[in-house]
C-alpha cells in the first residue's frame, strides 16, 4: 500500500534516515521503536506528508488516505465535542450531497442525451465510495467512541477549549479514528489517556481493518495491538514479524551477533594493520604489504553495536518509619456537586506497595494528594505516622516545569549542600550529561521533563513515596530502569499509573477508588481483574448452593494411561455419578468464593491493619482461598467433560 524508496532526511550533521526503503502492506499492525532521537516522529510526519525528506520518494496506492495524529493537538477548534468529533465526516456529507446532485441530473437528463453517460459515470463512482464507506449511523458511532475515549454524555456539548490539553488530544483522536484512513499513524496516542481509555482504544485497534502504524512507550500495549514491530536505528529499519515481547529477544540475539561479528572484524584489521606496520619498509615483502593494503580498503566495515543510553538510578534505601504511616479518618472532599470522597477511612502501613485504580474522575489523583497532604479535605483529618518522610511526584507539577533556569541550576538551587558535588553525577544518571545538563527547563521535551521530576525526587531521601503518573513519557527503557529502582525500593509506594505492564508487576494490593468509596484489593493488577470477574458470579452462585458442600473432597483425576483406558474409565462410568460430583465441586466453590467475599470485606475494612496484629496472614489465607477457588474451576472443567463423554458412551452403548 506505501512504498519508501531511498528515504533520507537529516537535522544538521544528525542522519535520522538515511536511503531507507521499507513497505507497509495493507493491513499491517505495525510498532514502530527505537531510542529517544532516532527519528520516529520525524518518518511518521514524513509519511503523513507534513515534513519533506531530503532525497528518495514515497509511492501510495491510489487512493489511499493518511490519518496522523500528532503528539501536540492541533486544529481542535471552539466548537463543541460532539461537532468537532463530527466533522470527520465532512467528506462524507459532502460525497452525499454529490450523490443527491448527481442522481438529481441523471432524472432531468435524456438517456440519449451527449453528456448523459459521464454524469452517469461519475455518479456511479461517488455512489461507489458512499457504499465502501459511508453509513447511516454516523452519529451513533460518534457517540461510542467518545464513550470509549472516557467522555461522558455531558461533555459532548461543551466547547472543545474549556478542556485541558490532554483531553483535546482525546478529541483529536476521537475525530481521527472516526474518518478511518486507509494507513492510520499514532504518535505517542496513550500519553493522555487514562486506563479504561487505553483498553478500549486497545480493543479498538486490534479490530481496525486498515494498516497502522504507532509509536508507544506501553509494552503491553504494543504486545495485545502490534503484529509486527520496526525498529528504528541509525538512520535505518529493521523489521520483525512478532510482538514487541519477542521482539525484545529476537533483538538481543542480533546485537550479540552484531558484537562477536564486530569483534572477530576488529582483530582481522588489527592483524593486517600489524603485517603492515611489521614489513612496511621490506624490498621483499613490498608487494604483500601493498596486498595487504588492498584488502582493507576493500573490507565491508561492520559498524559496532549501537550503545543504547539508558537511566541509571536507585531510590536511596530510607530510614526506617513507624508501623502506621498515613492514616485517613472520614475524609470527604468533593468539587462543586461532585463527591469524590465520602466519609473515607484509611490506613497505609510501612512497606505496602499500592496502586490506585479507576474511572477517569474517579478521585485517584485526589485521594494521593491528601495523602501527600498537599491537598485539604473539605472533612475529615489526616495523620502522619512516627519519622515518616513523604516525597510527592505531581504529573501537573512536572508537566509545568517552564523555568528559565538551565537543568543544571535548577537541580543545584534545590539540592542539600551535602549532595551538591554529586550534581553532574546525578544528571548524567538521568541523561543529562554534557551539554544537556545546561539547557533551559523551558525548553525540555516531555520526557526529558519527567526526567528532571524524578532527579529532583531523589535530592530528599524519603521513605514513602506517593507517585502520579510516574510513567508519563518515559520510553520503553525508562520505565524499565524506574520499574526496577521501585521494586528495590524499600520504603512505601503508593502509586497512579496507567502502563498496565507497571501495575501487573509492581504493586502488591489495589486500591479501587469510585462513586465516592474505595475498595481494597490483595495482589497485583492481573489478581485485581480476575477477583473482580469471580465477584460477578460468587453471590449469584452463593445464593444458588447455599452453605452446602463445605469440605468436600475433590474426586481423583483420571489418570493419564492412555486413550484406550480413559475411554473405559468414561465408559464404565454412570452418568448420574459425574452430575454427583459435578454438583458437589459446584457447592465447594460457592463455600469457598463466599469466604473468599466475607475476607475481602474484613481486609477492606478502614481500621483493619490498625486492629490487626498480624494482617499478613489473612492476606496468605486470601491467597490461599483464591488459589483453591481457581483449582476447584479446572476440576468442573474437567468433570463437566468427563459428564459429556460419558453421556455420550452411556447413549452409544
Amino acid at each position: 500500500m506505501v512504498t519508501l524508496s531511498g528515504l533520507s532526511k537529516q537535522f544538521g550533521a544528525q542522519r535520522v534516515l538515511d536511503s531507507v526503503d521499507w513497505c507497509i502492506p495493507d493491513g499491517a499492525r505495525i510498532a514502530l521503536v527505537g531510542v529517544n532521537g532516532s527519528g520516529k516522529s520525524t518518518l511518521l510526519k514524513i509519511l503523513a506528508g507534513r515534513l519533506e525528506p531530503d532525497r528518495g520518494r514515497i509511492s501510495l496506492t491510489k487512493g489511499t488516505r493518511v490519518g496522523y495524529l500528532d503528539q501536540e493537538v492541533q486544529g481542535v477548534g471552539d466548537r463543541t465535542v460532539f461537532d468537532e468529533v463530527m466533522s470527520a465526516f465532512s467528506d462524507l456529507a459532502r460525497l452525499e450531497q454529490r450523490c443527491r446532485q448527481l442522481e438529481a441530473r441523471l432524472a432531468s437528463l435524456d438517456p440519449a442525451a451527449p453528456g448523459y453517460g459521464a454524469v452517469l459515470e461519475e455518479y456511479s463512482r461517488a455512489r461507489e465510495e458512499w457504499d465502501a464507506r459511508g453509513s447511516y449511523d454516523m452519529e451513533a458511532r460518534a457517540r461510542a467512541v467518545l464513550n470509549g475515549l472516557g467522555f461522558v454524555p455531558a461533555d459532548l456539548s461543551r466547547s472543545c477549549t474549556s478542556f485541558s490539553g490532554g483531553w483535546q488530544m482525546r478529541v483529536a483522536l476521537a475525530k481521527l479514528l472516526l474518518q478511518e484512513p486507509h494507513l492510520l499513524l499514532l504518535d505517542e496516542p496513550t500519553n493522555h489517556l487514562d486506563l479504561e481509555a487505553r483498553n478500549w482504544l486497545e480493543g479498538f485497534l486490534s479490530a481496525y481493518r486498515h494498516s497502522f502504524v504507532l509509536v508507544a512507550h506501553d509494552r503491553f500495549f504494543l504486545d495485545a495491538c502490534c503484529a509486527q514491530v520496526t525498529e528504528i536505528s541509525r538512520g535505518k529499519l529493521s523489521d520483525y514479524p512478532c510482538t514487541y515481547s519477542a521482539y525484545l529477544g529476537q533483538r538481543e540475539e542480533r546485537l550479540r551477533r552484531q558484537e562477536e561479528a564486530y569483534r572477530l572484524q576488529q582483530e582481522e584489521i588489527a592483524r593486517i594493520q600489524g603485517f603492515v606496520q611489521r614489513f612496511r619498509y621490506q624490498a621483499s615483502k613490498a608487494a604483500l604489504v601493498q596486498s595487504r593494503l588492498k584488502q582493507l580498503s576493500k573490507m565491508e566495515r561492520i559498524e559496532p553495536p549501537e550503545g543504547v543510553r539508558t537511566m541509571r538510578f536507585r531510590f536511596p534505601q530510607p530510614p526506617r518509619s513507624g508501623r502506621i504511616v498515613v492514616q485517613l479518618k472520614g475524609v470527604m472532599k468533593s468539587y462543586g456537586p461532585k463527591v469524590v470522597l465520602a466519609n473515607l477511612d484509611l490506613t497505609l502501613e510501612r512497606g505496602r506497595k499500592v496502586a490506585i485504580v479507576g474511572p477517569n474522575g474517579a478521585g485517584k489523583s485526589t485521594l494521593l494528594k491528601i495523602l501527600a497532604g498537599v491537598d485539604r479535605p473539605d472533612r475529615g483529618e489526616r495523620r502522619i505516622g512516627q519519622n515518616v518522610a513523604i516525597s510527592y511526584f505531581d504529573q501537573d507539577r512536572c508537566a509545568s516545569l517552564q523555568s528559565e533556569q538551565r537543568v543544571i541550576d535548577l537541580v543545584t538551587a534545590r539540592a542539600p549542600i551535602s549532595l551538591v558535588p554529586q550534581i553532574r553525577t546525578l544528571l548524567g544518571a538521568f541523561l543529562f550529561g554534557g551539554d544537556a545538563a545546561y539547557k533551559p527547563v523551558w525548553a525540555l521535551s516531555g520526557g526529558e521533563r519527567t526526567r528532571l521530576a524524578l532527579a529532583l525526587l531523589l535530592l530528599q531521601p524519603a521513605n514513602c513515596l506517593l507517585l502520579d503518573e510516574p510513567t508519563n513519557h518515559l520510553d520503553l527503557s525508562a520505565k524499565e530502569v524506574l520499574l526496577e529502582a521501585l521494586r528495590a525500593y524499600e520504603g512505601t509506594l503508593v502509586f497512579v499509573a496507567h502502563d498496565r505492564y507497571f501495575l501487573d508487576e509492581l504493586p502488591q494490593e489495589i486500591w479501587e477508588v469510585g462513586s465516592g468509596a474505595m475498595v481494597r484489593y490483595i495482589g497485583n493488577y492481573e489478581e485485581y481483574l480476575a477477583k473482580k470477574a469471580l465477584e460477578k458470579t460468587s453471590f449469584a452462585l452463593a445464593s444458588a448452593a447455599g452453605t452446602k458442600g463445605a469440605g468436600v473432597a475433590l474426586p481423583p483425576q483420571s489418570s493419564p494411561t492412555g486413550r484406550g483406558s480413559q475411554r473405559a474409565n468414561r465408559g464404565q462410568a454412570d452418568p448420574r455419578r459425574w452430575a454427583k460430583q459435578i454438583e458437589q465441586v459446584e457447592s465447594a466453590i460457592a463455600t469457598k468464593e463466599a469466604e473468599l467475599a466475607a475476607l475481602q470485606r474484613q481486609v477492606s475494612e478502614a481500621d483493619f491493619q490498625a486492629k490487626t496484629p498480624n494482617p499478613e496472614t489473612y492476606y496468605s489465607r486470601w491467597a490461599q482461598l483464591y488459589r483453591e477457588v481457581e483449582q476447584l474451576y479446572h476440576e468442573l472443567e474437567r468433570l463437566e467433560a468427563g459428564q459429556g463423554q460419558a453421556t455420550a458412551d452411556s447413549e452409544n452403548g
